[in-house]
């Protein structure tokens, strides 16, 4: 078992009612990680200070209110010169040839001070080193006392900082599969609250994929020991709605009303304090200064937005740092909604556009899962994994435009109100996209009537032709002249 001194910030700041009540929290969220991680964890309180003995180190840098920590080894002493002595022990040939240095912090009633300490500590070891450098030196040495307990360490490893997960209060986020909205919930649940989760899929159960690999990697290394709830609505109906009836003017818009006020029905009911967004401002067409207000419109409860002024490489760079970073990509839904997404709306044109939305529908598809069903249920027997079928229907769903300036040989040109009236169930149906939400759209619908349809993009289709080429089987046709 190895000693850790665990350090926090914010926590230390408040009254003391307020400050134990997070301690104990902390305390219970480390425990609970190392339990079901199957490691033992032994910790208490000690000025200002968590101490945790445990097995290696894992957890601690995933836990939410942790500043720092260090592994540490603890004495007993009386006397300036013990101190020194153990030093001596401990570091001499840790510091042998290099430069160091040595930082004291002391709690309790002793004949030196910590200046002392440090002058004492530094002469003892000045001999055999390289020198002392107070700035940046090779080794530091660390030298905590608390009465008669001196801990020595020379190694301070980041926390995620922030507060204890479930020392606020709770919100529901609304988390794609994407980039933005897992950090923006992660960046909430550091802060102490604890986010549920809301996912609106467009090609259920395809897109379960992508928000799954992402959202497990948010739960599995920042909140095992606080699983959300994951709310999946089957918005499938307003693709129906939107694209191929064509009901509404404002879709890119109207969609994100649509998940608003969903998320609304669910925080009233269910006790949440508000939502949390993936929102940047301006980074995308729906989040317009304009569009923003036009989306909030009615909402009556909070919405936070904690991404609102981070550019998208800041965004992109938190995902890779936190590991969210998604490794699939099916695009955005503005590419179902709209081939020229409306960047200024107002919100009485939203208004109009929800009076075509079947709200009852959407809010009773609503089912809740944990992050272990999900992973048990999804599955990608919808995606093409190998050859196209030498008698498979082929749909290209991409614009006309793109068709026509290279397509798959023999394919067909679709757009998704054609394609879901395909009702032969004695054909195989391969149909591309560019990005695969389109695609994976219309095989799941196809698919739930019956019919045997294949979900994949124009790069996959092109990278398996690319693959026959020696053989000279390639079916792309070339670009028009």
């Amino acid at each position: 078992m190895t000693l850790y001194i665990v350090r926090y910030s914010e926590i230390g700041l408040k009254g003391d009612k307020e400050r134990k009540r997070m301690e104990n929290i902390l305390i219970k969220n480390i425990n609970s990680y190392y339990r079901i991680k199957g490691w033992n964890a032994d910790c208490r309180i000690m000025s200002g200070h968590i101490l945790v003995e445990a097995e290696n180190d894992d957890p601690l840098r995933y836990i939410m209110g942790i500043k720092s920590y260090s592994p540490a080894k603890r004495f007993r002493f009386e006397t300036l010169d013990d101190l020194k002595e153990i030093a001596v022990a401990l570091y001499n040939e840790k510091v042998k040839g290099k430069t160091f240095g040595v930082r004291c912090n002391r709690i309790g009633t002793h004949g030196f001070t910590s200046l002392d300490v440090e002058k004492g500590v530094g002469d003892a070891l000045y001999g055999v080193s390289a020198g002392v450098n107070l700035k940046n030196p090779d080794v530091w040495i660390h030298v905590d006392i608390v009465g008669k307990d001196a801990f020595f360490y020379d190694t301070v490893i980041s926390g995620p900082g922030g507060l204890p997960l479930g020392s606020e209060g709770r919100y529901l986020a609304l988390v794609s599969g994407g980039i933005d909205s897992p950090v923006a919930a992660w960046t909430i649940m550091k802060r102490g609250s604890p986010c549920d989760i809301l996912f609106c899929s467009l090609s259920y159960p395809v897109d379960l994929l992508p928000f799954v690999d992402v959202v497990s990697k948010l739960i599995e290394r920042w909140a095992p020991y606080r699983k959300p709830k994951i709310y999946v609505a089957d918005c499938r109906p307003l693709i129906r709605t939107m694209v191929v009836e064509g009901k509404t003017r404002y879709s890119n818009v109207t969609f994100k009303r649509v998940i608003y006020k969903l998320a609304e029905s669910i925080v009233l009911k269910q006790g949440y304090n508000g939502i949390v967004t993936g929102e940047s401002l301006g980074q995308v067409s729906s989040q317009t200064a304009e569009n923003l207000r036009a989306i909030e419109s009615g909402i009556d409860v909070p919405v936070l937005r904690p991404l609102i002024g981070m550019d998208k490489d800041e965004v992109v760079e938190m995902a890779r740092s936190i590991g969210t970073f998604p490794t699939r990509n099916m695009g955005e839904f503005c590419s179902l909604f709209a081939s020229h997404p409306i960047i200024r709306s107002r919100p009485e044109d939203i208004d109009e556009d929800m009076k075509h939305i079947d709200m009852n529908e959407i809010e009773g598809s609503v089912r809740i899962f944990d992050i272990d069903d999900l992973k048990g249920m999804i599955n990608d027997d919808f995606e093409l994994k190998g050859s196209v079928p030498s008698d498979a229907v082929i749909i290209d769903l991409r614009p006309k435009s793109m068709y026509q300036k290279d397509h798959v040989q023999n394919s067909v040109n679709m757009t998704i109100g054609q394609a879901l009236q395909i009702d032969d169930r004695n054909k195989n149906y391969v149909i591309y996209c560019s990005m695969g939400l389109q695609s994976a759209y219309v095989a799941s619908v196809l698919r739930n009537r019956g019919v045997n349809a294949y979900y994949t993009t124009y790069k996959g289709i092109k990278k398996r032709n690319s693959e026959k080429e020696a053989d000279g089987t390639a079916d792309i046709d070339e670009p028009a002249k």
